[in-house]
């Protein structure tokens, strides 16, 4: 008789749902990160800094307004949802702000301390705002918990 192998464990949908979620939104961020600052140090070729700075801000809360909704989440983005994600967001950017005060009154970090630690901080918040206002509720009559799953199928018989 043969035993039975080791017992398999697979991540419930929702977790695997989660962490895809959290893949993309990292792309999203990364990207949006990597653009602004190139097009940051290219418009202060011929703009002030802080004219650029404005500039460049305002495309990347576009940018990641836009994606967040429909690349992270996958839902399609109206001007209400997408007016509600810009005011987290600058909530989220006033936070921050709040966190760079707190350590450079605190305590004297380096720029790579202050940067990672608001960042910590700020990103969590970021995602949990996005999903609170762009992830598709479960349909009714579904269980929360399998949200996001496909339907199987029955066997025959």
């Amino acid at each position: 008789m043969a035993e039975p192998g080791p017992a398999r464990t697979t991540a419930p949908a929702g977790s695997r749902r989660t962490y895809g979620e959290l893949l993309r939104f990292a792309v999203v961020g990364g990207s949006n990160t990597l653009v602004t600052l190139a097009l940051f140090v290219l418009l202060q070729q011929w703009l002030p800094a802080t004219v650029a700075y404005t500039l460049v801000f305002a495309a990347g809360l576009a940018y990641t307004t836009v994606l967040t909704a429909s690349v992270v989440f996958g839902a399609r983005l109206t001007w209400s949802t997408g007016a509600a994600f810009v005011g987290w967001y600058l909530l989220v950017y006033g936070v921050g702000l709040l966190v760079v005060h707190v350590l450079e009154s605190r305590w004297d970090p380096s720029a790579v301390v202050t940067a990672v630690v608001t960042v910590a901080v700020t990103a969590p918040l970021n995602f949990l705002g996005g999903r609170l206002l762009f992830r598709a509720p479960p349909a009714a009559g579904t269980d929360p918990a399998a949200a996001g799953v496909t339907a199987r199928r029955r066997s025959p018989g």
